[in-house]
């Protein structure tokens, strides 16, 4: 994206009632660089940082106070109707472990972060770089996704730190 277009974003957005305008937030999102979808409903303390890319699909939601930070080339990819609550961060760039370094945090790396369509990402989820998440993934609050969630039958809740899948929903509407 671009850095002084999402400048102006900012800008913009901080005067912005949280919950309207939508329109207005998407397109300048748009001319930031960002593929933004169809009724993408965005909150206007939701905080983007970065020059890699944004793609939102069609009816998601995006909820208050979130961060989305893409590094370097790595993108964030947020399918059609995703719902992502308050205070969700996701990450693209990180740090290798280096102990024999002069700092534990080694060398910078970026890897893209997806989340499949119909997705649930709860409050205060983190999704660390290189994470896709399958379709229709539920994310408990405050879970710290560090690897991939795949396909497992059915709809997968994962919860905790680091997040594990606890529970399949099957297309039949039974857990598992």
């Amino acid at each position: 994206m671009k850095a002084g277009y999402l400048w102006i974003y900012r800008l913009a957005t901080v005067w912005m009632p949280e919950t309207r305008f939508f329109g207005v937030k998407a397109w300048l999102l748009r001319r930031c660089g960002a593929s933004i979808g169809r009724n993408v409903r965005i909150c206007s303390s939701v905080c983007f940082l970065g020059t890699g890319r944004l793609v939102i699909g069609d009816d998601v939601w995006i909820g208050p106070q979130g961060l989305f930070a893409t590094s370097g080339a790595a993108a964030i990819t947020i399918g059609s109707h995703v719902d992502i609550a308050p205070r969700v961060t996701i990450e693209t760039g990180s740090h290798t472990i280096d102990p024999d370094g002069e700092h534990i945090g080694g060398a910078g790396y970026s890897a893209s972060v997806t989340v499949g369509s119909g997705s649930w990402i709860g409050a205060c989820a983190v999704i660390l770089p290189g994470v896709s998440l399958a379709e229709k993934t539920l994310v408990a609050a405050g879970a710290v996704v560090t690897r991939d969630v795949s396909e497992r039958g059915g709809a997968c809740l994962v919860a905790g730190v680091p997040a594990t899948c606890k529970k399949i929903y099957t297309p039949q509407g039974e857990g598992r």
